[in-house]
């Protein structure tokens, strides 16, 4: 029988929490939808969290590691997302628990030296991807590809894919899914596919949630830059460097230039 797990509430909680993770050298970080907690008496012994569809900030005394509280923690947070409705999930953690979380239901996306994705086994990342690379037609010679936003689109979009599309033999187009923009995805989906329909040689495609979304690289949208914003950053282009570039057989990526905000300038 495990601890009674109960909701963060009062303030007091939330401080016991901040206070628990950088025992841990773990960062509290804002804009939860849920916080879980486990106290032993008046001891806080464990928590974990949910941001859309990313389980976080996961920790536990080191005292209680032993008593399988991590496990309970992660299955009771994974139970809240199904109850959701929701059956793609991430998951973030460090490093040196990596391994600990390999032992669950959960599969490696990427790392870096600071942080670890993991993501359910629920449509993984090779499985999401083949679907596209199906619908694609084959490879000719040099395929390059762009990432892009398009919030709105605008002329440096189209001149820069109009690039990609004269110095390659086919270009594929990931269009950013996450739906934190001014226009919604399917409405720029529509604007960007009626945009580069002369250029023939361009396939649009979602970027899907591996690509500048918030399971890969959550700081972007709120645009500032940082230590933490930089690691997201890292890991976001080694998900695209190792899984995706190979899965698509993509020899080089496009990227423009970016004066007026900084978190894509320093992306790009």
């Amino acid at each position: 029988m495990g601890y009674p797990i109960k909701d963060l509430v009062l303030e007091h909680e939330k401080e016991d929490v901040m206070r628990l993770l950088l025992s841990l050298g773990l960062t509290y970080e804002e804009n939860l939808d849920e916080t879980i907690l486990i106290y032993d008496d008046q001891k806080l012994i464990a928590t974990g969290s949910i941001s859309g569809n990313i389980i976080k900030m996961i920790g536990v005394d080191p005292n209680y590691q032993g008593e399988n509280v991590t496990a309970q923690i992660l299955s009771e947070l994974t139970r809240r997302l199904y109850a959701k409705g929701i059956s793609k999930f991430f998951l973030y953690t460090e490093p040196k628990s990596k391994v600990f979380f390999s032992a669950f239901d959960f599969k490696l996306v990427s790392e870096t030296e600071t942080i670890v994705l993991f993501e359910n086994g629920f449509n993984p990342i090779d499985t999401y991807y083949q679907k596209w690379l199906d619908r694609l037609p084959p490879k000719k010679r040099v395929r390059s590809s762009l990432v892009m936003n398009c919030n709105p689109m605008t002329n440096g979009h189209l001149c820069l894919s109009g690039k990609a599309a004269k110095e390659s033999d086919d270009v594929i187009l990931f269009l950013v899914e996450e739906n934190r923009s001014i226009f919604s995805f399917e409405d720029r989906y529509d604007i960007v596919s009626k945009a580069i329909k002369h250029l023939t040689n361009v396939c649009l495609i979602p970027s899907g949630p591996y690509l500048v979304s918030q399971a890969t690289f959550p700081k972007y949208f709120l645009k500032t830059l940082s230590l933490r914003s930089k690691a997201y950053m890292e890991l976001d282009i080694k998900i695209y460097a190792e899984r995706i570039m190979p899965t698509f057989g993509i020899d080089l990526r496009y990227v423009g230039s970016e004066p007026h905000d900084p978190m894509t300038e320093a992306y790009n």
